[in-house]
Protein backbone atom coordinates (compact mmCIF):
# COMPACT_ATOMS: atom_id res chain seq x y z
CA UNK A 1 0.00 0.00 0.00
CA UNK A 2 2.81 2.44 0.86
CA UNK A 3 4.43 1.84 -2.54
CA UNK A 4 1.21 2.89 -4.24
CA UNK A 5 1.07 6.04 -2.10
CA UNK A 6 4.69 6.93 -2.98
CA UNK A 7 4.04 6.52 -6.71
CA UNK A 8 0.96 8.69 -6.46
CA UNK A 9 2.85 11.35 -4.50
CA UNK A 10 5.62 11.42 -7.11
CA UNK A 11 3.04 11.80 -9.88
CA UNK A 12 1.38 14.75 -8.11
CA UNK A 13 4.76 16.31 -7.33
CA UNK A 14 5.78 16.39 -10.99
CA UNK A 15 2.51 18.18 -11.74
CA UNK A 16 2.94 20.64 -8.81
CA UNK A 17 -0.31 19.34 -7.31
CA UNK A 18 0.83 19.66 -3.72
CA UNK A 19 -2.67 19.89 -2.20
CA UNK A 20 -3.38 16.43 -3.60
CA UNK A 21 -0.15 15.14 -2.01
CA UNK A 22 -1.33 16.43 1.36
CA UNK A 23 -4.77 14.80 1.13
CA UNK A 24 -3.29 11.54 -0.18
CA UNK A 25 -0.82 11.18 2.70
CA UNK A 26 -3.29 12.34 5.35
CA UNK A 27 -5.72 9.65 4.20
CA UNK A 28 -3.05 6.98 4.69
CA UNK A 29 -3.74 5.59 8.21
CA UNK A 30 -0.15 5.06 9.32
CA UNK A 31 1.55 8.15 7.88
CA UNK A 32 2.17 9.68 11.33
CA UNK A 33 4.48 6.79 12.18
CA UNK A 34 6.24 6.78 8.83
CA UNK A 35 9.41 8.92 8.54
CA UNK A 36 9.44 8.97 4.74
CA UNK A 37 5.79 9.89 4.27
CA UNK A 38 5.94 12.54 6.98
CA UNK A 39 8.90 14.10 5.20
CA UNK A 40 7.00 14.22 1.92
CA UNK A 41 4.00 15.70 3.73
CA UNK A 42 6.24 18.43 5.19
CA UNK A 43 7.58 19.14 1.70
CA UNK A 44 4.01 19.55 0.41
CA UNK A 45 3.17 21.87 3.31
CA UNK A 46 6.21 23.99 2.43
CA UNK A 47 5.17 24.12 -1.21
CA UNK A 48 1.71 25.35 -0.21
CA UNK A 49 3.17 27.91 2.24
CA UNK A 50 1.82 26.09 5.30
CA UNK A 51 5.15 26.45 7.04
CA UNK A 52 4.00 25.95 10.63
CA UNK A 53 2.37 22.63 9.71
CA UNK A 54 5.56 21.57 7.93
CA UNK A 55 7.61 22.37 11.05
CA UNK A 56 5.24 20.47 13.33
CA UNK A 57 5.30 17.46 11.01
CA UNK A 58 9.10 17.45 10.82
CA UNK A 59 9.61 17.80 14.57
CA UNK A 60 7.68 14.60 15.16
CA UNK A 61 10.81 12.86 13.82
CA UNK A 62 13.43 15.26 15.20
CA UNK A 63 15.58 12.56 16.78
CA UNK A 64 15.76 10.64 13.51
CA UNK A 65 15.97 13.64 11.23
CA UNK A 66 18.59 15.76 12.96
CA UNK A 67 21.41 14.02 11.07
CA UNK A 68 19.50 13.68 7.79
CA UNK A 69 20.39 16.42 5.26
CA UNK A 70 16.96 16.24 3.61
CA UNK A 71 15.10 16.58 6.91
CA UNK A 72 17.24 19.60 7.82
CA UNK A 73 16.78 21.05 4.33
CA UNK A 74 12.98 20.92 4.68
CA UNK A 75 13.15 22.49 8.13
CA UNK A 76 15.50 25.18 6.80
CA UNK A 77 13.09 25.88 3.96
CA UNK A 78 10.23 26.26 6.45
CA UNK A 79 12.12 28.80 8.55
CA UNK A 80 14.27 30.65 6.00
CA UNK A 81 11.57 31.02 3.35
CA UNK A 82 8.53 30.90 5.61
CA UNK A 83 8.60 31.87 9.28
CA UNK A 84 11.86 33.91 9.14
CA UNK A 85 12.81 32.36 12.50
CA UNK A 86 16.38 31.75 11.41
CA UNK A 87 17.64 30.96 14.90
CA UNK A 88 15.42 27.88 14.99
CA UNK A 89 17.35 26.09 12.27
CA UNK A 90 20.90 27.48 12.12
CA UNK A 91 22.40 24.91 14.50
CA UNK A 92 20.80 22.03 12.57
CA UNK A 93 22.31 23.28 9.31
CA UNK A 94 25.76 23.73 10.80
CA UNK A 95 25.66 20.23 12.26
CA UNK A 96 24.99 18.73 8.81
CA UNK A 97 27.62 20.85 7.05
CA UNK A 98 30.27 20.25 9.70
CA UNK A 99 29.86 16.51 9.32
CA UNK A 100 29.61 16.45 5.54
CA UNK A 101 32.24 14.46 3.68
CA UNK A 102 34.05 15.94 0.67
CA UNK A 103 32.03 13.62 -1.56
CA UNK A 104 28.77 15.24 -0.46
CA UNK A 105 29.60 18.92 -0.77
CA UNK A 106 28.61 19.06 -4.46
CA UNK A 107 25.23 17.52 -3.70
CA UNK A 108 22.38 19.93 -4.44
CA UNK A 109 20.91 19.57 -0.95
CA UNK A 110 24.23 20.52 0.66
CA UNK A 111 24.64 23.49 -1.69
CA UNK A 112 21.15 24.70 -0.73
CA UNK A 113 21.95 24.22 2.96
CA UNK A 114 24.99 26.48 2.58
CA UNK A 115 22.70 29.11 1.04
CA UNK A 116 20.28 28.75 3.93
CA UNK A 117 23.13 29.06 6.43
CA UNK A 118 24.19 32.33 4.81
CA UNK A 119 20.63 33.63 5.17
CA UNK A 120 20.58 32.59 8.84
CA UNK A 121 23.89 34.28 9.56
CA UNK A 122 22.94 37.48 7.74
CA UNK A 123 19.74 37.72 9.76
CA UNK A 124 21.07 36.58 13.13
CA UNK A 125 20.05 39.40 15.49
CA UNK A 126 22.38 37.95 18.13
CA UNK A 127 25.41 38.02 15.83
CA UNK A 128 27.76 40.54 17.44
CA UNK A 129 29.34 42.90 14.96
CA UNK A 130 33.06 42.68 14.33
CA UNK A 131 33.44 46.23 15.60
CA UNK A 132 31.94 45.29 18.97
CA UNK A 133 33.96 42.05 19.09
CA UNK A 134 37.12 44.08 18.63
CA UNK A 135 36.07 46.47 21.38
CA UNK A 136 35.43 43.52 23.70
CA UNK A 137 38.84 42.02 22.90
CA UNK A 138 40.70 45.20 23.75
CA UNK A 139 38.73 45.57 26.99
CA UNK A 140 39.76 41.99 27.85
CA UNK A 141 43.38 42.71 26.90
CA UNK A 142 43.46 45.91 28.99
CA UNK A 143 42.03 44.15 32.02
CA UNK A 144 44.52 41.27 31.68
CA UNK A 145 47.62 43.03 30.34
CA UNK A 146 49.58 42.54 33.58
CA UNK A 147 48.77 38.83 33.63
CA UNK A 148 49.66 38.47 29.93
CA UNK A 149 52.98 40.24 30.49
CA UNK A 150 53.74 37.96 33.43
CA UNK A 151 53.03 34.93 31.27
CA UNK A 152 55.51 36.10 28.64
CA UNK A 153 58.12 36.83 31.29
CA UNK A 154 57.70 33.32 32.69
CA UNK A 155 57.90 31.88 29.18
CA UNK A 156 61.22 33.68 28.69
CA UNK A 157 62.53 32.25 31.96
CA UNK A 158 61.18 28.77 31.20
CA UNK A 159 59.19 28.92 34.42
CA UNK A 160 55.79 28.09 32.96
CA UNK A 161 54.68 24.91 34.69
CA UNK A 162 51.69 24.26 32.44
CA UNK A 163 51.97 25.60 28.84
CA UNK A 164 48.28 24.84 28.32
CA UNK A 165 47.53 27.48 30.95
CA UNK A 166 48.83 30.17 28.58
CA UNK A 167 47.19 28.74 25.46
CA UNK A 168 43.82 28.32 27.14
CA UNK A 169 43.85 31.79 28.67
CA UNK A 170 44.81 33.58 25.47
CA UNK A 171 42.35 31.46 23.48
CA UNK A 172 39.56 32.66 25.75
CA UNK A 173 40.44 36.24 24.86
CA UNK A 174 40.71 35.52 21.15
CA UNK A 175 37.33 33.76 21.21
CA UNK A 176 35.75 37.16 21.86
CA UNK A 177 36.52 37.77 18.18
CA UNK A 178 36.42 34.25 16.76
CA UNK A 179 37.18 30.76 17.98
CA UNK A 180 38.66 30.02 14.56
CA UNK A 181 41.33 32.72 14.66
CA UNK A 182 44.90 31.38 14.73
CA UNK A 183 47.46 33.30 16.79
CA UNK A 184 51.03 33.30 18.07
CA UNK A 185 51.84 34.62 21.53
CA UNK A 186 55.23 35.12 23.16
CA UNK A 187 58.61 36.54 22.19
CA UNK A 188 59.24 40.11 23.30
CA UNK A 189 55.60 40.93 24.13
CA UNK A 190 54.47 39.84 20.68
CA UNK A 191 50.98 38.93 19.59
CA UNK A 192 50.51 37.83 15.99
CA UNK A 193 47.77 36.31 13.89
CA UNK A 194 48.03 33.78 11.07
CA UNK A 195 45.97 33.30 7.92
CA UNK A 196 46.49 29.51 7.62
CA UNK A 197 45.43 29.88 3.96
CA UNK A 198 42.28 31.76 4.97
CA UNK A 199 42.19 34.98 2.87
CA UNK A 200 39.58 36.54 5.16
CA UNK A 201 42.29 37.26 7.73
CA UNK A 202 43.81 39.98 5.54
CA UNK A 203 40.57 41.98 5.71
CA UNK A 204 39.87 41.64 9.43
CA UNK A 205 42.99 41.62 11.62
CA UNK A 206 44.39 44.96 10.31
CA UNK A 207 41.19 46.60 11.59
CA UNK A 208 41.57 44.75 14.88
CA UNK A 209 45.12 45.99 15.38
CA UNK A 210 44.24 49.54 14.32
CA UNK A 211 42.03 49.76 17.42
CA UNK A 212 44.86 48.86 19.82
CA UNK A 213 44.83 51.23 22.86
CA UNK A 214 47.61 53.80 22.62
CA UNK A 215 49.08 52.97 26.01
CA UNK A 216 50.27 49.57 24.81
CA UNK A 217 51.89 50.58 21.52
CA UNK A 218 55.38 51.17 22.93
CA UNK A 219 55.45 47.82 24.69
CA UNK A 220 53.46 45.32 22.65
CA UNK A 221 53.93 44.32 19.02
CA UNK A 222 50.78 43.11 17.27
CA UNK A 223 50.98 41.77 13.72
CA UNK A 224 47.86 41.09 11.60
CA UNK A 225 49.48 38.08 9.86
CA UNK A 226 52.88 36.46 9.49
CA UNK A 227 55.29 39.05 8.08
CA UNK A 228 58.15 36.69 7.20
CA UNK A 229 61.47 35.84 8.84
CA UNK A 230 64.78 34.77 7.41
CA UNK A 231 66.20 33.55 10.69
CA UNK A 232 66.78 29.84 11.11
CA UNK A 233 63.68 27.70 11.02
CA UNK A 234 63.32 23.96 10.73
CA UNK A 235 60.73 21.22 10.77
CA UNK A 236 61.05 17.56 11.63
CA UNK A 237 60.11 15.05 8.95
CA UNK A 238 59.36 11.85 10.90
CA UNK A 239 58.53 9.90 7.73
CA UNK A 240 62.19 9.96 6.71
CA UNK A 241 63.72 10.73 10.11
CA UNK A 242 65.19 14.06 9.01
CA UNK A 243 65.16 17.66 10.16
CA UNK A 244 64.63 20.14 7.35
CA UNK A 245 66.26 23.57 7.67
CA UNK A 246 64.92 26.60 5.84
CA UNK A 247 68.32 27.50 4.36
CA UNK A 248 68.55 24.03 2.78
CA UNK A 249 65.55 24.62 0.52
CA UNK A 250 66.26 26.15 -2.88
CA UNK A 251 63.88 27.97 -5.19
CA UNK A 252 63.88 28.93 -8.87
CA UNK A 253 61.93 32.14 -9.38
CA UNK A 254 60.14 32.94 -12.65
CA UNK A 255 58.51 36.33 -13.00
CA UNK A 256 57.52 35.87 -16.65
CA UNK A 257 58.03 38.11 -19.64
CA UNK A 258 54.49 39.47 -19.96
CA UNK A 259 54.41 43.20 -19.22
CA UNK A 260 51.21 42.66 -17.22
CA UNK A 261 52.77 39.92 -15.14
CA UNK A 262 52.38 40.59 -11.42
CA UNK A 263 53.02 37.16 -9.91
CA UNK A 264 55.79 34.63 -9.52
CA UNK A 265 56.03 30.96 -10.38
CA UNK A 266 58.25 28.95 -8.04
CA UNK A 267 60.06 25.65 -8.41
CA UNK A 268 61.58 24.21 -5.24
CA UNK A 269 64.18 21.59 -4.47
CA UNK A 270 65.49 19.83 -1.38
CA UNK A 271 66.94 16.35 -1.26
CA UNK A 272 64.77 15.37 1.70
CA UNK A 273 61.55 16.76 0.21
CA UNK A 274 62.25 14.72 -2.93
CA UNK A 275 61.72 11.59 -0.89
CA UNK A 276 58.22 12.59 0.24
CA UNK A 277 54.87 12.13 -1.44
CA UNK A 278 53.57 15.21 -3.25
CA UNK A 279 51.00 16.38 -0.65
CA UNK A 280 53.47 16.23 2.24
CA UNK A 281 56.30 17.77 0.19
CA UNK A 282 54.16 20.65 -1.04
CA UNK A 283 52.58 21.32 2.37
CA UNK A 284 55.99 21.33 4.03
CA UNK A 285 57.39 23.74 1.45
CA UNK A 286 54.28 25.92 1.72
CA UNK A 287 54.64 26.21 5.50
CA UNK A 288 58.33 27.09 5.31
CA UNK A 289 57.91 29.50 2.40
CA UNK A 290 55.13 31.36 4.24
CA UNK A 291 57.49 31.65 7.20
CA UNK A 292 60.29 32.95 4.97
CA UNK A 293 58.46 35.59 2.91
CA UNK A 294 55.34 36.23 4.96
CA UNK A 295 51.73 35.29 4.35
CA UNK A 296 50.78 38.55 2.63
CA UNK A 297 53.54 38.50 0.01
CA UNK A 298 52.82 34.84 -0.63
CA UNK A 299 49.11 35.54 -0.99
CA UNK A 300 49.62 38.51 -3.33
CA UNK A 301 52.50 37.45 -5.52
CA UNK A 302 52.87 33.67 -5.76
CA UNK A 303 50.98 32.22 -8.73
CA UNK A 304 52.13 28.60 -8.84
CA UNK A 305 54.51 26.13 -7.20
CA UNK A 306 56.12 23.01 -8.63
CA UNK A 307 58.74 20.58 -7.41
CA UNK A 308 62.09 19.84 -9.02
CA UNK A 309 63.92 16.54 -8.60
CA UNK A 310 67.31 18.24 -9.07
CA UNK A 311 68.87 21.48 -7.93
CA UNK A 312 68.80 23.95 -10.83
CA UNK A 313 71.57 26.45 -11.55
CA UNK A 314 69.32 29.50 -11.13
CA UNK A 315 67.96 28.49 -7.74
CA UNK A 316 68.40 30.66 -4.64
CA UNK A 317 68.03 29.73 -0.99
CA UNK A 318 64.53 30.09 0.43
CA UNK A 319 65.98 32.65 2.85
CA UNK A 320 66.78 34.85 -0.18
CA UNK A 321 63.36 34.55 -1.83
CA UNK A 322 61.75 37.59 -0.20
CA UNK A 323 64.58 39.92 -1.22
CA UNK A 324 64.56 38.38 -4.69
CA UNK A 325 60.86 39.23 -5.06
CA UNK A 326 61.43 42.78 -3.79
CA UNK A 327 64.35 43.36 -6.15
CA UNK A 328 62.45 41.94 -9.12
CA UNK A 329 59.43 44.16 -8.50
CA UNK A 330 61.58 47.25 -8.07
CA UNK A 331 63.48 46.39 -11.25
CA UNK A 332 60.14 46.26 -13.09
CA UNK A 333 59.00 49.58 -11.59
CA UNK A 334 56.24 47.86 -9.65
CA UNK A 335 55.15 48.77 -6.15
CA UNK A 336 55.60 46.19 -3.41
CA UNK A 337 52.36 45.61 -1.51
CA UNK A 338 52.54 44.07 1.95
CA UNK A 339 48.80 43.94 2.66
CA UNK A 340 46.35 42.31 0.23
CA UNK A 341 43.58 44.78 1.07
CA UNK A 342 45.71 47.61 -0.36
CA UNK A 343 46.50 45.99 -3.70
CA UNK A 344 43.81 46.53 -6.34
CA UNK A 345 43.91 44.68 -9.62
CA UNK A 346 42.07 45.66 -12.79
CA UNK A 347 39.90 43.12 -14.58
CA UNK A 348 37.69 42.83 -17.64
CA UNK A 349 34.60 40.65 -17.84
CA UNK A 350 33.07 38.73 -20.73
CA UNK A 351 30.14 36.83 -19.24
CA UNK A 352 27.03 35.97 -21.20
CA UNK A 353 24.02 37.60 -19.63
CA UNK A 354 20.41 38.51 -20.24
CA UNK A 355 17.59 40.24 -18.37
CA UNK A 356 17.28 37.34 -15.90
CA UNK A 357 21.00 37.11 -15.09
CA UNK A 358 22.08 37.93 -11.53
CA UNK A 359 23.54 41.32 -10.71
CA UNK A 360 27.12 41.98 -11.87
CA UNK A 361 26.84 39.63 -14.84
CA UNK A 362 26.70 42.65 -17.14
CA UNK A 363 29.91 44.14 -15.69
CA UNK A 364 32.47 45.21 -18.29
CA UNK A 365 35.48 46.05 -16.13
CA UNK A 366 36.49 47.03 -12.63
CA UNK A 367 39.02 46.76 -9.83
CA UNK A 368 39.18 44.52 -6.77
CA UNK A 369 41.49 43.86 -3.85
CA UNK A 370 39.64 40.68 -2.86
CA UNK A 371 39.48 38.62 -6.03
CA UNK A 372 38.76 35.40 -4.10
CA UNK A 373 35.48 36.87 -2.87
CA UNK A 374 34.57 38.02 -6.36
CA UNK A 375 35.46 34.61 -7.78
CA UNK A 376 33.20 32.94 -5.23
CA UNK A 377 30.34 35.24 -6.24
CA UNK A 378 30.46 34.08 -9.84
CA UNK A 379 31.06 30.44 -8.81
CA UNK A 380 28.00 30.61 -6.51
CA UNK A 381 30.14 29.66 -3.51
CA UNK A 382 30.02 31.18 -0.04
CA UNK A 383 32.94 29.82 1.99
CA UNK A 384 34.45 33.25 2.55
CA UNK A 385 31.09 34.79 3.44
CA UNK A 386 30.41 32.10 6.03
CA UNK A 387 33.84 32.61 7.60
CA UNK A 388 33.38 36.37 7.78
CA UNK A 389 29.77 36.31 8.99
CA UNK A 390 30.78 34.07 11.87
CA UNK A 391 33.09 36.91 12.91
CA UNK A 392 30.35 39.53 12.57
CA UNK A 393 31.78 40.82 9.28
CA UNK A 394 29.48 41.43 6.30
CA UNK A 395 30.38 41.76 2.65
CA UNK A 396 28.24 43.83 0.33
CA UNK A 397 28.09 46.15 -2.62
CA UNK A 398 26.35 49.45 -3.17
CA UNK A 399 24.48 49.67 -6.48
CA UNK A 400 24.56 53.21 -7.83
CA UNK A 401 21.89 53.74 -10.48
CA UNK A 402 22.12 56.86 -12.64
CA UNK A 403 19.04 57.12 -14.85
CA UNK A 404 20.85 59.67 -17.03
CA UNK A 405 23.56 57.15 -17.84
CA UNK A 406 27.01 56.68 -16.37
CA UNK A 407 29.36 59.55 -17.24
CA UNK A 408 32.48 61.24 -15.86
CA UNK A 409 30.50 63.12 -13.23
CA UNK A 410 28.87 59.88 -12.05
CA UNK A 411 32.28 58.24 -11.70
CA UNK A 412 33.67 61.21 -9.75
CA UNK A 413 30.68 61.15 -7.41
CA UNK A 414 31.05 57.38 -6.99
CA UNK A 415 34.58 57.98 -5.72
CA UNK A 416 33.37 60.74 -3.37
CA UNK A 417 30.67 58.42 -2.04
CA UNK A 418 33.23 55.66 -1.53
CA UNK A 419 35.53 58.02 0.39
CA UNK A 420 32.69 59.25 2.58
CA UNK A 421 31.64 55.69 3.44
CA UNK A 422 35.21 54.63 4.24
CA UNK A 423 35.57 57.75 6.43
CA UNK A 424 32.87 56.32 8.71
CA UNK A 425 35.53 53.91 9.97
CA UNK A 426 33.29 50.85 9.90
CA UNK A 427 33.99 49.56 6.38
CA UNK A 428 36.77 49.28 3.84
CA UNK A 429 36.43 49.52 0.09
CA UNK A 430 37.54 46.39 -1.78
CA UNK A 431 36.62 47.28 -5.34
CA UNK A 432 34.43 48.93 -7.91
CA UNK A 433 32.83 47.58 -11.11
CA UNK A 434 31.13 49.25 -14.05
CA UNK A 435 28.25 47.74 -16.01
CA UNK A 436 24.65 48.85 -16.31
CA UNK A 437 25.23 50.24 -12.80
CA UNK A 438 28.22 51.19 -10.69
CA UNK A 439 28.96 48.58 -8.04
CA UNK A 440 31.00 49.70 -5.01
CA UNK A 441 32.24 46.80 -2.88
CA UNK A 442 32.81 46.81 0.88
CA UNK A 443 33.92 44.76 3.86
CA UNK A 444 31.61 45.93 6.65
CA UNK A 445 32.56 45.73 10.33
CA UNK A 446 29.22 46.91 11.76
CA UNK A 447 26.26 46.31 9.47
CA UNK A 448 23.68 48.08 11.67
CA UNK A 449 25.71 51.27 11.90
CA UNK A 450 26.51 50.99 8.20
CA UNK A 451 22.83 50.88 7.25
CA UNK A 452 22.07 53.73 9.64
CA UNK A 453 24.72 56.04 8.18
CA UNK A 454 24.28 55.36 4.45
CA UNK A 455 21.08 57.42 3.93
CA UNK A 456 22.86 60.50 5.31
CA UNK A 457 25.46 60.16 2.57
CA UNK A 458 23.13 59.14 -0.23
CA UNK A 459 20.73 62.05 0.22
CA UNK A 460 23.41 64.41 -1.12
CA UNK A 461 23.41 62.76 -4.56
CA UNK A 462 20.78 62.56 -7.36
CA UNK A 463 20.94 58.80 -7.83
CA UNK A 464 19.09 55.68 -6.78
CA UNK A 465 21.01 53.48 -4.36
CA UNK A 466 20.58 49.84 -3.38
CA UNK A 467 22.61 47.47 -1.20
CA UNK A 468 23.17 43.78 -1.85
CA UNK A 469 25.13 41.32 0.21
CA UNK A 470 28.02 39.87 -1.76
CA UNK A 471 26.26 36.75 -2.98
CA UNK A 472 23.95 35.95 -5.83
CA UNK A 473 20.20 36.48 -5.38
CA UNK A 474 20.56 38.39 -2.13
CA UNK A 475 17.56 40.46 -1.18
CA UNK A 476 18.17 44.12 -2.01
CA UNK A 477 17.94 46.96 0.47
CA UNK A 478 16.59 50.01 -1.35
CA UNK A 479 17.45 53.60 -0.46
CA UNK A 480 14.76 55.62 -2.19
CA UNK A 481 15.86 59.03 -3.40
CA UNK A 482 13.56 61.95 -4.31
Amino acid sequence: MKDIILKQVEKYYKKDEHDKIISTILNFPRYENDYELSGLLARAYNNTKQYDKAITTLHQFKEQGINDPMWVYRLAYSHCIGTKKYDKVQNYIENILNNASDNNTDNEVYIDLVDFLIICLENDVNNISFKKRVESFWIWFTENEVKLSDMIDRMKNNSIEDPDEVTDFVSDGISLISSGLFFNFGGDYEFGFSSRQNPSIFYTTPYLISKMPREFKDKWTFTPFSMGHIEGFSVDLPDINQTLHINDIFVAVDYGSDTNQTGFNLQFYNQHLSKLDDPLAYNTFLAMANFAIGEAIWHIYINSVSRSDVKLDNMVSLTELKQNIIDTLQGSDRKLFTNPKDRFITFKMEIEHNETSPLRYEVNFGTTSFHQLQNEYYAKENKINITLLKMGVYTGFIILQDNEGINDETLKNAQKITDEIVALGIAINIGRSIGAFIYIDFIIYDIKEFLLELPKIFKQYPYKFHLSYFRQNSNLIHFNQL
